[in-house]
């Protein structure tokens, strides 16, 4: 108490002071006037500032009067005046200390973030003035910055370097910390719609162990904006996302994600319909769309249903239709007007196709898998299937399809084809592992876009070349093919083929099987999806390493002969993607019959269908099924089908767990054994069920079940014949090195003469 009342009796001792002093100078004469402290601000700006002149009487209130005037230029930081009594008058100093202005900012440390991201949120600029009391504000920006981006130990340092009379240098040092896991993401408000459900299909997701986890600012705003449309979705047209909170667990490195939202009320359709079509009549719109009034308001399928009707126009020529969804809200009674409000502009008709970028694909290969030709009345879906077999030949890297109108000319409309070539000559070579075949190596040689005419480039005609050699532990193979998939002009593909194949028949019975000869193929495609096929074959089979101890019935099997053959095929496909399809379907009937003159006559029928079932609307979950029957017969001269002609199960491509060929009648291989092998059939049946998922775009994880038989005779067919099996199995398809896969199957009904415990089936594609 004591100690206080002095301090306040000093206080009132140095105020009583400054107030005699200041009444001491007042009235008295300005002898001298002069500024101090001055670097770079001119003398003569400040003077023109100064009120108070030199032979005036000294006044404290127009000295105060220049210090506000000289602190509103922003030149400097502190103002004091010092005023001298003499014997003729008083000397009077403004005394200034001049702000010092930022000339560069620095920024070193910064890894994660870039340095452009960092300057975004400090308030300081070149050219500013510089202010020591605005570091700790600098300082929390950055911080705060890291922290949204999950870098919470991050620290930084601000120095200020003098560079000269009143500038200086700021340098931020950042030392980054770890990225921080994601330990959670929880809601508040949620109600109408769980965390499950609002959580599924968020890229922002909680770490598992040491997986996942990671905090993009970039995906979370997208995920937030996902949510809003999610609930859209359940007719909450008002939701919003209120808040979100990040906070730190004490070490630092997890998170917790707490997102806040308002749901509001939901709200139902009243009424649907379209205005101004004329094209189209009223139920001709309304029944492609899919929201009708009674229905709760679902934003992305009226949007979507609005797109149906547009593609629609388009396809019946309305290339300029435009198709907008304009949603009412009635906000006191919670429904929905929706109103598919129409432009339908002109029918168009292709009046020419313009291709352009085709820098070596001639016009004609671009003309002949367009699914339009001029004078033809627009039509959208056949141009998207058209934009799709252009893709599909891979001479292209992009290929872009758009109607040009013409300038005073409402029913014609130019059609522009431009492509980006691509490259189309490749070299590979690689190796691979199966369970069945073992180690195996090959090199290609392929141009998928020669020309055999255009001399010396041969290129740019669509016509394939490709030789190939595969040489394996117990196969071998050499191939060279050529293709020309229009003939002179005329939508008719012409291909040739040679080849000489070696193959070892089974790891029990070592004895080689060698096939040489070649085939003529004719293709005619009657539809996008359409393709019919015949086919001339020569092949002369013939055997080797024959082992002595063989059974006579064995022996009686490996007789050489030649065969000629001509088949006919007929396959629609549908698939969505030919190497890892998730929809569509594919169907082949084949039909052969060999004789014209060679060794074998014989007829064969052969049925291969695939159906894939997309789960869900992500496509992550597809189910797949797959059926394939064979029959054949022997007929004239021949008394037996070739064994290098008939049917075999078992292994990796028909029926898992089961060796390969393994499946099926069987006789005795040796004299002095009772292992007996199993020689084929004239009958086959194999069904494969899977389901897949698509863990990423690499990864993939299979559930299946195989059925198969294989009868040496129709007659000899049996249910009871048929071998079933299931297991699971892991897929991996690398870019640019191939896929892998490996299955796990297990016999459920094997023979007396088969293993029960599971096989393993591995089969590898690297090329390099």
């Amino acid at each position: 108490m004591k100690t206080r009342s002095t301090c306040l009796i000093l206080l009132a001792l140095v105020l009583a002071a400054t107030v005699v002093s200041a009444q001491e100078m007042t009235n008295r004469n300005v002898k001298s006037i002069d500024v101090s402290g001055l670097k770079t601000v001119s003398e003569q700006l400040v003077r023109s500032h100064i009120e108070m002149q030199v032979g005036q009487d000294y006044s404290p209130s127009i000295v105060a009067r220049d210090i506000r005037r000289l602190y509103s230029l922003g030149h400097f930081d502190t103002i004091r005046v010092d005023v001298t009594p003499g014997a003729d008058g008083l000397a009077v100093v403004y005394a200034v200390e001049e702000k010092r202005n930022i000339e560069s900012i620095k920024i070193i440390g910064n890894n994660k973030i870039r340095g452009s991201k960092i300057r975004g949120v400090i308030t300081w600029k070149e050219g500013d003035a510089f202010t020591v009391d605005a570091y700790d504000e600098q300082r929390k920006a950055i911080l705060k910055l890291y922290e949204t981006k999950g870098l919470a130990n991050t620290t930084v340092d601000i120095g200020a370097e003098d560079v000269g009379q009143a500038r200086v240098r700021i340098v931020f040092t950042v030392t980054e910390g770890r990225k921080a896991r994601i330990h959670s993401v929880t809601f508040e408000g949620n109600k109408a719609l769980g965390a499950h459900q609002l959580k599924k299909g968020m890229k922002t997701k909680h770490s598992f162990w040491f997986f996942g986890g990671k905090y993009n600012e970039e995906k979370f705003e997208m995920d937030l904006k996902g949510l809003v449309d999610k609930y859209g979705n359940v007719g909450r047209l008002e939701a919003a996302v209120t808040g979100t909170n990040i906070t730190y667990l004490p070490s630092g490195k997890k998170m917790d994600i707490h997102i806040s939202v308002a749901e509001g009320p939901q709200y139902k359709v009243d009424s649907v319909e379209p205005a101004n079509n004329v094209v189209f009549d009223d139920d001709e719109m309304m029944t492609a769309v899919k929201v009708h009034a009674g229905d709760v308001h679902n934003k992305d399928q009226v949007a979507k249903d609005a797109e149906k009707i547009a593609k629609g126009y388009l396809d019946s020529g309305y290339i300029n239709a435009e198709v907008t969804a304009q949603v009412t809200l009635d906000r006191e009674k919670n429904v929905t007007h929706v109103i598919h409000n129409v432009k339908e502009g002109d029918l168009k008709y292709v009046k020419q196709i313009e291709i352009s970028g085709n820098t070596v694909t001639k016009d004609e290969v671009v003309r002949r898998e367009m699914l339009v030709s001029p004078g033809d009345r627009v039509d959208g879906n056949k141009l998207t299937l058209s934009r799709q077999q252009l893709e599909n030949t891979h001479y292209f890297d992009n290929v872009r399809l758009t109607l040009h109108d013409i300038e005073d000319d409402d029913l014609y409309a130019n059609l522009l084809a431009n492509v980006d070539e691509a490259k189309t000559g490749s070299f590979n070579f690689g190796m691979g592992y199966s369970s069945e075949e073992s180690v195996g190596g090959f090199a290609e040689f392929r141009l998928s876009n020669f020309d055999i005419a255009n001399w010396p480039s041969f290129s740019g005609g669509g016509q394939v070349l490709s030789a190939r050699v595969y040489i394996g532990t117990i196969r071998e193979q050499y191939n060279l093919s050529f293709t020309d998939s229009e003939v002179f002009g005329y939508p008719l593909g012409l291909g040739a083929d040679l080849f000489d194949e070696s193959y070892q028949y089974s790891t029990k019975s070592h004895f080689t099987e060698e096939s040489l000869g070649g085939q003529l193929r004719l293709v005619k495609r009657l539809s996008p999806t359409v393709t019919l096929r015949t086919a001339l074959r020569y092949s002369d089979v013939s055997y080797h390493d024959i082992a002595a101890e063989y059974t006579p019935e064995w022996r009686r099997e490996l007789v050489s002969s030649t065969t000629m053959s001509n088949s006919w095929s007929i396959m629609r496909k549908t698939l969505d993607h030919d190497r890892d399809p998730s929809t569509g379907s594919k169907h082949e009937l084949i039909g052969t019959v060999a004789g014209f003159g060679a060794d074998n006559n014989f007829f064969r029928l052969e049925h291969d269908s695939s159906w894939f079932f997309p789960m869900s609307d992500s496509k992550k979950w597809i189910l797949s099924f797959r059926m394939r029957e064979g029959w054949a017969d022997v007929y004239g001269s021949s008394d037996r089908l070739p064994i290098s002609e008939r049917f075999f199960a078992g292994g990796t491509d028909t029926v898992r767990g089961y060796e390969n060929r393994d499946i099926g009648p069987k006789i005795k291989r040796y004299v002095n054994s009772d292992d007996r092998e199993a020689i084929g059939g004239s009958l086959r049946l194999v069904d494969n069920l899977e389901m897949k998922y698509k863990v990423t775009k690499m990864l993939r994880l299979y559930a299946f079940a195989d059925a198969g038989g294989v009868w040496g005779q129709a007659g000899d067919f049996g249910f009871d014949s048929i071998k079933f099996s299931s297991g699971v199995g892991l897929g991996v398809d690398i870019p640019r090195i191939g896929p892998m896969r490996v299955d796990w199957g297990i016999p459920i009904n094997p023979d007396s003469d088969q293993k029960r415990s599971g096989r393993l089936h591995l089969m590898t594609g690297f090329s390099f």
